[in-house]
Parts: C-alpha cells; sequence; structure tokens
C-alpha cells in the first residue's frame, strides 16, 4: 500500500487491513518520496493515494472498505483454486462483487444468494449500464451501493470504462469523485 499518514483514507485502509488480519506492506511517500512515480503510474498520471497492489498485480486506488472486501475474496477464491497454496487464509465475510460474463451482469452476492445486480454491454473497454437492481427482499441495506462501488472497482483493475444509462448508477458516479475518471466520454 503507498500512502500517506495525513491521507483519510489511507488510516481507512490500513484499520481495514488490522480489523481483517490482512497482511501489507506500507510504503510511506512522505518518507520514501521517489515511490510516488508507482502511484503515478498506476493512475494514469494522477497523485491520489492510497494505492494498494495485490498479489495479481492488479490495484485499487481510494478503495472504500466494500471494494477491499470484494478484491480480497476474488483473490481468495482464485487462490482456493490453485493447491500449490497453503490454506491459512481467513475466508471474507460478507457481500462479494463478480462480474458474470455469461449473464451479462455484475453481481453482488453473500454466498450463493443473490443480492443485486447491474446488467451491462461491453465495447471496445466500455461497460454500458442501462439498469441496477436489488433483488426486493434485500432492498434498503445499501446493497446497490455496495454492487457499484465493487463493480467500479472492478472496472478500475481492468482498465475499463463505464456508460451508466441507469439513473441510479450514473448518481452514485456524479456523487463519488473518486469515480467520476471511469465515466467514458
Amino acid at each position: 500500500m503507498y500512502g500517506a499518514d495525513w491521507c483519510g483514507d489511507c488510516r481507512r485502509a490500513k484499520a481495514y487491513f488490522a480489523d481483517n488480519n490482512v497482511e501489507y506492506t506500507y510504503i510511506d511517500l512522505i518518507e520514501n518520496p521517489d515511490e510516488t512515480k508507482v502511484v503515478l503510474e498506476r493512475n494514469g498520471g494522477k497523485q491520489r493515494i492510497p494505492v494498494i497492489i495485490f498479489s495479481d498485480d492488479s490495484h485499487l486506488t481510494e478503495p472504500t472498505n466494500e471494494q477491499l472486501a470484494a478484491k480480497l475474496a476474488e483473490l481468495a477464491a482464485a487462490d482456493s483454486t490453485d493447491t500449490s497454496k497453503d490454506d491459512d487464509a481467513a475466508p471474507v465475510d460478507g457481500p462479494v462483487v463478480t462480474e458474470n460474463v455469461e449473464a451479462g451482469q455484475f453481481e453482488l452476492r453473500d454466498g450463493t444468494e443473490l443480492l443485486s445486480l447491474a446488467t451491462y454491454s461491453e465495447r471496445d473497454n466500455n461497460v454500458t449500464v442501462p439498469h441496477v437492481e436489488t433483488i426486493p427482499a434485500h432492498r434498503g441495506k445499501g446493497n446497490a451501493g455496495k454492487l457499484m462501488d465493487g463493480m467500479l472497482a472492478l472496472l478500475r483493475d481492468s482498465e475499463r470504462t463505464i456508460t451508466p444509462l441507469c439513473p441510479f448508477a450514473a448518481g452514485h458516479i456524479r456523487d463519488n469523485a473518486q469515480y467520476q475518471d471511469l465515466v467514458s466520454r
């Protein structure tokens, strides 16, 4: 994790890692200003922190706790299919966002239960999202926002953009400045 102690998002990410027993290496950009080049490379020239680089060489910039949980769950799922790794890692609790390419949707699931979904189509690394929906039994719990945060993290990791046709999706991006660079121009 590349960050600085004055950064609120950095402190929050460190606390999340501590609360969830996640091991990480912290690179303080104040003490190591030369490392800022990594931040700039990962963010397309923008100096935004924290930048958290994962074992699969993907990264998240200014992630929410939900995005961290989704990414850690994704890595844990990938590791569970790799028999060369130890089984010492603790599973991530709570809902996880995944991309269901076959169904053309991003899904927020808690275990096998579908909580929310966002339908999409894709062309030239741009994802068009016409519809975001939460299953009626799970409405009013912030699940659509968690879905959006996780979906946008996955889009950022895969260097894709979004065209949010759904009013909820467009509003979520408009209300969260950290995602506005993902909107297709």
